[in-house]
């Protein structure tokens, strides 16, 4: 028996009709379920012998996540786990992603296969990013990317890199993605970065629109700590993390990305096939007709 947690976007409408059915059906294969209380009211009020917590808090009371919604829901869902080593299966209401491979239209064979024991666990690069501004040096941690950008700025954003303690380069640019594997599918794939096999060791660096045809994305090993430095009198430079969580510096600050000490879970199912997920995200033909083999 697993205690399954699920979190979910409850801004999804169709989410609401999901729900009592999936929580009855867990019930159903002798399963204990709590879910996070966002995902009760009027729409559902689930069984007594259902548990709900808060999100923060849910976490430490599951044994395996399920995380509903789309790929920001994902995000979310691994800020909420942090360090705890929960799994995570992601379903997608809508269109594919990348990180939330399970149609929802599977969600009762994908977990039917958790329960029988069919499946692996695959870790994912968590990118650990200090923040040192105004004497205070915070640390963020994130799964797809760091983005600092020109901001409100009509300017061009003046960036120094260093590279474990060696100058990489100075971008006069709209900005710098560095993305781990998991996240070289998003902003960074967008701005021209390449795509990383979400399993490899490794980050990139990618400049936003450079004011150079010779600054080119650059891939460096995952043990490298990737250093940010601005121009002075530069104001309202923009930092993004994972696309969700957004601030504003000065140019006195100082970025630091590294990978984190510790990594998520992903579920993998025996079906899962990142290049099938790739060719149809993308619009690959994934097929060559007339080459002989």
């Amino acid at each position: 028996m697993k205690t399954i947690g699920i979190l979910g976007n409850f801004r999804k409408p169709e989410i609401w009709e999901l729900i009592p059915n999936l929580v009855g059906w867990l019930l159903e294969q002798g399963q204990q379920v709590a879910i996070t209380n966002r995902l009760t009211g009027p729409s559902f009020t689930p069984p007594s012998q259902v548990a709900v917590y808060p999100a923060s808090t849910l976490v430490k009371h599951v044994d395996l996540m399920l995380s509903i919604g789309g790929d920001g829901t994902l995000l979310s869902t691994i800020r909420v786990i942090g360090k705890a080593k929960v799994p995570i299966l992601g379903i997608h209401m809508g269109g594919l992603g990348f990180l939330a491979e399970v149609k929802v239209t599977d969600i009762y064979a994908a977990i039917q296969q958790v329960l029988d024991d069919k499946y692996e666990l695959e870790d994912r690069m968590i990118l650990a990013v200090d923040l040192q501004h105004e004497g205070n040096l915070r640390t963020y941690y994130v799964v797809n990317d760091l983005v600092v950008n020109r901001g409100s700025s009509p300017r061009l954003l003046a960036t120094q890199v260093e590279i474990s303690g060696r100058h990489l380069n100075d971008y006069f640019s709209d900005g710098l993605i560095v993305a781990t594997p998991t996240g070289s599918t998003a902003y960074s794939l967008a701005a021209g970065g390449p795509i990383v096999v979400p399993t490899l060791e490794a980050l990139t660096v990618t400049p936003i629109c450079p004011h150079s045809l010779s600054a080119r994305p650059i891939v460096v090993p995952s043990s490298d700590k990737i250093v940010i430095r601005f121009e002075p009198e530069q104001e309202g430079i923009g930092i993004t993390l994972d696309g969700q969580i957004k601030f504003e510096v000065d140019s006195a600050a100082v970025v630091t990305a590294r990978k984190a000490g510790w990594s998520v879970q992903m579920v993998k199912l025996p079906d899962s096939d990142y290049y099938r997920v790739l060719r149809t995200k993308m619009g690959w033909s994934g097929e060559a007709t007339g080459v002989r083999m």
